[in-house]
C-alpha cells in the first residue's frame, strides 16, 4: 500500500482533505534590468497546471462514512478498498473521513470529495445541488428499492389498487383524490414510506389534506384507520396490514383495511455516487472497478464491512429522480435530517 503524504495522514484521521487544502502561491518576479533601458520589466509567471485527476499530485478521494469519531477499523478498511481501486484503476487514490453528510456533499460539489456512499435523504440533498452522478445503488433481500402504500377503510373510500395482480387501476391523480379534505395518519415525521413519500405525491398532485397525526409506528396507522376515530386514511410501507397482533385483533383487517392506492418502488437503499466534477472517462473506469472488486468474495465482504451492502447494482441517475421530486415536496427540511 502507498504511504500517505503526513498532511494527507493527518486529515484521513480527522475530517476530510478539503480542510487540509492549503494555498498555492502564484510568484512574481521582477526581471533583470536591461542595460540599455531605464524601465524595469516585471511579469508573472502562469500557475503551474495541475495535474490530472488519479494523479499523485491529484488524488480521487474516497470519502468514508460521515462520524465525528474516527474508527481505525473503517479506517483501515478504506484504506483497503484505496488500495484495490489504485490496483484496478491505475489511478491514486486516498481514502478520506468527512464528519459530516453536510461537509460531504460540499465537498463532492466543488471536487473535493470523489467517492462516496449516501443514505436516502443526503442522496435527494445532494442532487439538489447537483453534486453527484449515481454509480450503483445498494440492495436488500435483491431488490433496491421500496414502496408505500395508503390505506383507508373499504366502506368509507374506493380502492384502486388490485391485489390478485399487484397493480394499480388509476392513476394517482385519480385514486388520492378522494382524500381531498381528509385527515391522514403518519408513522413520524422523516418516515420515507410513513410519511413524506406519501404526502409528497399528495402535495405534488395538489391533494389538500388536513393536519395529520403521527402514531410513531406503521402497526399504530393501520390500527388508527381500522378503528376510523384519528384519521380517515394513513401511509405505511408494504404490507403493514399482514403484522401478526393486527390479525388477532382484528381478523378481518385485510377486507376491511384495503390498500387504496400503491407507492411504486422508489425509496431507494444507500448508494455509491461519484462527484458530479468526475470527467466521464474517469468515472467510467471507477464504476468497473468497483464492480470488479465487488464481484470477488473479499469484496462483498469489505463492502458489508464499510457500507453495510448487502448487494449492489450499477444504476443511472434516472434511478433516483422520482424520488428526489417526491420529497422536494414533502414538507421537510433537508439540513434538519441531513447531518
Amino acid at each position: 500500500m502507498h504511504l500517505l503524504k503526513p498532511i494527507i495522514t493527518y486529515c484521513l484521521l480527522i475530517t476530510l482533505l478539503t480542510a487540509c487544502n492549503l494555498p498555492t502561491a502564484v510568484p512574481t518576479s521582477t526581471s533583470t534590468p536591461n542595460p540599455e533601458s531605464t524601465a524595469t520589466a516585471t511579469f508573472t509567471p502562469s500557475p503551474t497546471p495541475r495535474p490530472d485527476l488519479g494523479e499523485n499530485g491529484n488524488p480521487i478521494l474516497l470519502a468514508l462514512p460521515p462520524s465525528q469519531f474516527v474508527d481505525p477499523v473503517t479506517v483501515a478498511n478504506g484504506q483497503t478498498l484505496a488500495t484495490l481501486l489504485e490496483e484496478q484503476t491505475g489511478y491514486r487514490v486516498v481514502a478520506v473521513a468527512p464528519t459530516t453528510y453536510f461537509e460531504l456533499i460540499e465537498s463532492l460539489k466543488i471536487g473535493n470529495a470523489h467517492i462516496a456512499i449516501l443514505p436516502p435523504f443526503a442522496i435527494v440533498k445532494a442532487y439538489n445541488q447537483k453534486a453527484v452522478q449515481a454509480a450503483f445503488a445498494s440492495t436488500q433481500d435483491n431488490v433496491a428499492s421500496i414502496g408505500a402504500q395508503f390505506v383507508a377503510r373499504s366502506d368509507r373510500f374506493t380502492a384502486y389498487y388490485n391485489p390478485s395482480d399487484n397493480k394499480n387501476t388509476a392513476n394517482a391523480p385519480e385514486a388520492l383524490a378522494q382524500f381531498s379534505g381528509k385527515k391522514g395518519c403518519w408513522t413520524e415525521p422523516d418516515s420515507p414510506s410513513g410519511h413524506l413519500v406519501p404526502l409528497g405525491i399528495l402535495n405534488w398532485y395538489k391533494v389538500p389534506t388536513e393536519e395529520g397525526a403521527f402514531l410513531r409506528s406503521h402497526f399504530s396507522v393501520v390500527r388508527a384507520v381500522q378503528v376510523g376515530e384519528i384519521c380517515d386514511f394513513g401511509g405505511t410501507y408494504i404490507d403493514a396490514r399482514n403484522y401478526p397482533a393486527l390479525k388477532d385483533e382484528y381478523p378481518f383487517i385485510m377486507d376491511e383495511v384495503v390498500v387504496i392506492w400503491q407507492v411504486p418502488p422508489i425509496i431507494p437503499y444507500d448508494g455509491i455516487f461519484l462527484s458530479s466534477t468526475v470527467p466521464a472517462n474517469v468515472a467510467a473506469k471507477l464504476k468497473r472497478a468497483l464492480d470488479l472488486i465487488y464481484a470477488t468474495d473479499d469484496g462483498k465482504t469489505l463492502f458489508d464491512s464499510l457500507f453495510g451492502f448487502k448487494g449492489m447494482i450499477p444504476v443511472e441517475d434516472i434511478f433516483y429522480t422520482e424520488f428526489t421530486r417526491v420529497i422536494n415536496a414533502a414538507p421537510v427540511k433537508l439540513n434538519e435530517l441531513v447531518h
